[in-house]
């Protein structure tokens, strides 16, 4: 019952959560075409709408897949913190004063790859979301990069 209860505060914090996001975003996109992209085409600069048009939702793109980029390498650090006895006996061992050092070091060169492998996934996404807020920038300036 109470894992029932406690699965229905998950749903309902879900559901707030991206409900929240989708009224942020809806926030975010009237501020760009009201206070950018009309005022772009009203002043008949053509080229800098399109780079516009295209350039802000590879922003906003770039951000949501860097922010889902942090919480994979937050959730994947603590489950591997909390779920891997191999860290947790590893962190004892180095926390441990007086034992071998080869032991201390193997300890702490094993946790190091546990952490990497951990990390893969929301590193990824960070350098994926990274890239494209770079490009978007890039396309939003183009007119002035190219001079």
């Amino acid at each position: 019952m109470e894992n029932s209860g406690e699965e229905e505060k998950r749903k309902i914090f879900k559901y707030s959560f991206f409900l929240a996001c989708a009224v942020l975003m809806g926030f975010i996109l009237w501020s760009v075409v009201t206070e950018t992209l009309i005022p772009l085409y009203k002043s008949k600069a053509y080229d800098e709408f399109i780079y516009n048009l295209f350039g802000i939702p590879l922003i906003i793109l770039g951000t949501c897949v860097f922010a889902y980029g942090g919480w994979l390498f937050f959730r994947d650090t603590t489950d591997l913190m909390r779920n891997n006895y191999r860290v947790a006996v590893n962190l004892d061992i180095i926390k441990t004063g007086g034992l071998p050092p080869d032991l201390v070091k193997a300890a702490r060169s094993e946790n190091t790859k546990f952490l990497l492998s951990a990390w893969k996934k929301g590193a990824l996404f960070l350098l994926i979301g990274a890239v494209t807020i770079v490009l978007g920038g890039l396309l939003i300036n183009f007119k002035n990069i190219i001079g």
